[in-house]
């Protein structure tokens, strides 16, 4: 594990608590933009992935046969006979805030919960994933999605998009190459949106003003990403300014407000928090995408 770089005042306010800024500064200008919204139209189905498959492969086959422009994949029970991963860690540079792990290796894995964010990637099917697994001792992390086997036949549930996806674009902020929301064609009726969200952004805010701005004001919510630090409702909060973050199913937005935002995150050291995000107490690392689906 690298060191984790100090806050820029000796003083600063740990986090949930104190301002991000304090803690972790990117190496590019911030964007005007704080976030970036398209909508689409989002159709239930189930995939059917082969055993032998690398993830990748496996979802990129399905979600093209299917004539999607991308995908949100739920892919709790999935078995790897290997799964590769890699965790939070300090930066390896100066060129980043922030940056992953040594390459973490497992076989026989079943994951608890785990959602993947299916886009594009130099013109090629790309997967972002964060999984939890290990029922009563938990650990968590960003899969390396072509190097994870399937060890069985399974059947997942996604959601199929068209009109808009993601697609992968180096970031001038972060200098990370990150999803971007891209139109694919214009929706007569669509009932979802792709939103991303840029640092220091709280998510709550940044939700409800990306509903207001597709004209949705009930919606569930799927997604994942990173956050400096996280405060919860009755359980301990995440001081680490560095994380993987996944949400958990029941984050909706509710006649335009987000009441409620159950997430479960990981720190560098392998601790996992988990627990409804209280507003203002969970600001985004790098960024957060999310599959808005109006209810």
């Amino acid at each position: 594990m690298r060191p984790i770089p100090a806050p820029r005042t000796p003083d600063a306010t740990p986090m949930p608590d104190g301002d991000s800024r304090d803690w972790v500064t990117h190496p590019g200008p911030e964007q005007p933009e704080r976030y970036a919204l398209i909508p689409c139209h989002a159709r239930r189905a189930s995939l059917h992935l082969k055993a032998g498959m690398t993830l990748l492969s496996a979802i990129g086959t399905e979600v093209g046969a299917a004539g999607a422009d991308g995908a949100c994949a739920i892919l709790d029970g999935v078995a790897f006979s290997d799964m590769h991963y890699v965790m939070p860690d300090g930066p390896a540079d100066d060129a980043h805030a922030a940056w992953y792990s040594e390459t973490h290796v497992m076989q026989d894995v079943t994951l608890d919960r785990a959602t993947a964010s299916v886009g594009v990637r130099d013109g090629a099917w790309f997967l972002h994933t964060h999984a939890i697994w290990g029922g009563d001792t938990p650990a968590m992390g960003h899969l390396l999605n072509d190097r994870c086997v399937l060890a069985r036949d399974c059947t997942v549930d996604v959601w199929l998009l068209t009109g808009a996806r993601l697609e992968v674009e180096q970031d001038p902020e972060t200098n990370f190459p990150l999803f971007q929301p891209r139109i694919c064609a214009e929706q007569a009726q669509p009932n979802a949106a792709l939103l991303t969200v840029r640092p220091h952004e709280d998510l709550h805010t940044a939700l409800e003003s990306a509903c207001t701005d597709a004209g949705i004001r009930d919606a569930q919510v799927h997604g994942l990403g990173s956050l400096i630090g996280a405060g919860f409702a009755g359980s301990p909060p995440m001081s680490s300014p560095l994380s993987e973050v996944l949400l958990l199913a029941g984050c909706r937005v509710r006649d335009g407000r987000c009441l409620e935002l159950p997430l479960v995150c990981v720190d560098p050291t392998g601790l996992i928090y988990e627990g409804d995000l209280v507003r203002q107490k969970g600001p985004v690392l790098v960024t957060f995408e999310m599959l808005l689906v109006s209810d």
